[in-house]
């Protein structure tokens, strides 16, 4: 396994202590997902999003099955397949859905700038992905940038790309530019500018001066966001990936809130579909979304309604459902286990009796699954036993019996628990 130490120790940090899938490094125990992740590369990120189409996808799993995991499993594949990528975790008292300008705040604030190498971890935000991208292109910058081929077709390549907002696409290279020279002042005024964040009439007057005239809004919020899409392709990406994550926390708030929430959202829908060349968008969600809040609203249930769920045969339908994996519950639990393993060897130096902390592994699965199957028992068991494995290495290493096991669960459901709100 090509693993590093540092990498390793922060897929199991992060699963041992709160069982939700690290930031970097799922590839390493990811299964039960690829047939999926194939068919969306085959058919969207390989192929129809690079010739400039568009989709959107609902990722539908419960409370704990893995729908944060697959999103970064996706993120990486569009990585892979040279796209830009937005994720955005959905706040439990906060949703951009409310305001078409808060989307895109949303998507500017989330855009993460990757790095290949895994020693770096990501940075997030529009003019940090733009200052790596200008970096990656032409190397370190200064002055003498400006006169850099490369940086000169950069400059007129944007100049010359179809983009809905001459504003927007003059802000862009203004930014390219100030930081070049290192001009403070501007790059604060473009930064705002850019982000969608309010201006003040100072910054109105420098943005005045290199030609950026007028602002972000509620109005021209999706106009905007299409500009950027435009942006990233001219910038030599394949397109945008929009990952939006209820991460089981999003209550519906009903009333009148929530129907201007789902209006907004089969606003985007509609707007990726038609007007955000090489996008996809797709969002998270439990079950309790499609069967309880979306059939009261007509026009959003028409978008959402298919025939069946997404797999590679019916790849059309917008419903990507993690209950109808590539493994059974058992297989995929024993799986994730045997994975789980190596990595902690590797990131606490030590050695396992594979035979036995199988075993152990699928004993806690079994438990899991029969005894606590209404505790998101998925992300429970992957917590339990990279919290086992622990005691194992320091105690004496044995096959637990069914009464440990459950007593071992039972422990865990309270961290899991602990500062959360309910489920959807």
């Amino acid at each position: 396994m090509n693993l590093s130490r540092p990498l390793a120790r922060h897929i199991i940090e992060t699963l041992g202590s709160f069982g939700t899938p690290p930031a970097r490094g799922v590839q390493y125990f990811n299964v039960g997902n690829q047939s999926l992740l194939d068919a969306i590369d085959e058919f969207y990120l390989s192929s129809y999003l690079q010739d400039g189409g568009a989709a959107y996808k609902m990722v539908i799993g419960d409370y704990g099955s893995g729908k944060s995991h697959f999103l970064y499993c996706l993120r990486d594949v569009a990585w892979e397949r040279k796209f830009a990528v937005a994720k955005v975790d959905l706040s439990p008292v906060e949703t951009p859905y409310n305001d078409q300008k808060k989307v895109y705040e949303a998507v500017a604030q989330n855009i993460i700038w990757h790095e290949s190498d895994d020693t770096f971890t990501d940075e997030t935000g529009l003019t940090r992905f733009l200052q790596g991208t200008l970096e990656h292109i032409v190397g370190d910058l200064s002055l003498e940038t400006l006169q850099n081929p490369f940086y000169r077709g950069v400059v007129d390549t944007l100049e010359a790309a179809a983009v809905d907002s001459p504003a927007y696409q003059t802000a862009v290279v203004a930014y390219f530019d100030s930081l070049i020279r290192d001009n403070d002042e501007r790059l604060d005024s473009l930064t705002r500018w850019l982000m969608g964040e309010t201006t003040s009439p100072a910054d109105t007057k420098i943005l005045r001066e290199v030609g950026v005239t007028g602002k972000i809004n509620k109005p021209n919020a999706f106009r905007m966001l299409r500009s950027l899409c435009q942006v990233i392709r001219a910038l030599s990406y394949s397109g945008l990936v929009l990952l939006f994550d209820e991460v089981d926390r999003m209550a519906s708030v009903g009333g009148k809130a929530e129907k201007l929430a789902t209006d907004t959202l089969r606003e985007v829908i509609d707007r990726t579909r038609e007007d955000m060349p090489g996008a996809m968008f797709v969002y998270a969600v439990p079950p309790q979304f499609i069967t309880d809040v979306v059939p009261k609203y007509p026009a959003l249930q028409q978008r959402v309604r298919a025939p069946g769920r997404f797999s590679r045969v019916n790849h059309f339908s917008p419903l990507i459902s993690l209950e109808h994996l590539d493994l059974n519950e058992d297989d995929l639990m024993h799986a994730i286990g045997e994975k789980l393993i190596p990595i902690y060897e590797i990131a606490f130096d030590t050695q396992f009796d594979h035979k036995t902390q199988r075993a152990n592994a699928d004993i806690l699965a079994n438990v899991a699954r029969d005894v606590f199957l209404d505790i998101s028992h998925r992300r429970l068991f992957v917590k339990s036993f990279v919290t086992e494995l622990s005691r194992q290495q320091y105690g004496q290493e044995h096959t637990i019996t069914e009464e440990e096991a459950q007593a071992i669960l039972r422990n865990q459901i309270d961290d899991l628990n602990s500062g959360e709100t309910a489920p959807y």
